[in-house]
């Protein structure tokens, strides 16, 4: 592991780096005019195409409990992404990439509510803290909860389901065909939508779509799966946490979005959280599953 240890490091701080604008290409796609079940029907045969080129030699379409649980995990991805998407068209990508971290915070959650066990006082200041950003972040001149920030949340709760998920599959052991499988259903499934909505496909936006599909979900995941080979998960998760503010980053400097003090003070409280989560004694706290 020190051998690679930087290098793996370096790899996941490039995924995050590439995660995070890709909230700036979504926002990009959906300025464009894309329909958020559309980009994400797109945005999962892109990236799906991409790793079934490397992924076909281990011809997981044989193996039919793989294929069940990606399914099953692809389905809470959908549900996530749907929830996100539709979530950045309302509130923006500043809010999106931040709000989104919570799921780090939720999953200890929902994994002491699956197992019966309490939630430790760590999981609890963590929370509170996250909660406190988030409310910074979305209250603006009146106190008002803004609906996109909202289905933000939802989509936090998701991501964590999603991965409570995919630690129960963790005996298949193929990380690769199991993300290939997953982005095909989240094609799938959206394209099942996309006739009901009465939308059709924008003439603009296509270089969004593609770093949406081939980069956040194609190329980020080889950095994400390389990296995580060589470090620690605990390290990991702080840093596959800048993805927020790298999305916070793109949005001010790509769209000019407002980042008030307030708003930054929420961000802090956001990120904070999540470091103070991961970097407690082990002993303090549940298990973590991210």
């Amino acid at each position: 592991m020190e051998k690679y240890g930087l290098l793996g490091k370096s790899s996941l701080f490039a995924s995050a780096f590439l995660w995070g604008f890709g909230f700036v290409a979504v926002e990009g796609a959906l300025l464009a005019g894309w329909n958020p079940m559309l980009l994400l029907a797109i945005r999962g045969l892109l990236g799906g195409a991409l790793l079934l080129v490397f992924s076909y030699k281990r011809q997981w379409w044989k193996n039919k409990s793989l294929i069940k649980d990606s399914v099953i995990a692809g389905f809470y991805l959908t549900t996530a992404f749907v929830a996100q998407t539709y979530g950045q068209s309302i509130s923006g990508p500043a809010n999106a990439a931040f709000i989104t971290a919570l799921y780090v915070i939720f999953t200890p959650f929902i994994y002491a509510l699956k197992e019966r066990k309490m939630v430790s006082g760590v999981v609890l200041v963590a929370a509170f803290a996250a909660f406190v950003g988030v409310v910074l972040i979305s209250v603006r001149d009146s106190l008002s909860w803004q609906w996109g920030d909202f289905l933000l949340v939802v989509c936090a709760v998701l991501f964590a389901v999603h991965i409570l998920q995919l630690e129960k599959m963790g005996h298949h052991d193929d990380a690769l065909s199991v993300t290939t499988i997953q982005l095909f259903v989240m094609s799938a499934i959206s394209f099942l939508f996309v006739p009901f909505l009465n939308v059709s496909m924008p003439l603009q936006g296509f270089g969004y779509v593609a770093y949406s599909g081939l980069v956040s979900s194609g190329i980020a995941f080889f950095l994400q799966t390389f990296g995580q080979k060589h470090v620690p998960s605990s390290a990991a998760s702080i840093i596959l946490t800048f993805e927020a503010i790298f999305g916070a980053i793109g949005a001010v400097w790509f769209y000019r979005e407002l980042f008030s003090l307030q708003m930054f003070f929420g961000g802090l409280l956001l990120v904070g959280s999540v470091f103070f989560l991961e970097l407690v004694p082990k002993s303090t706290k549940i298990p973590n599953v991210s």
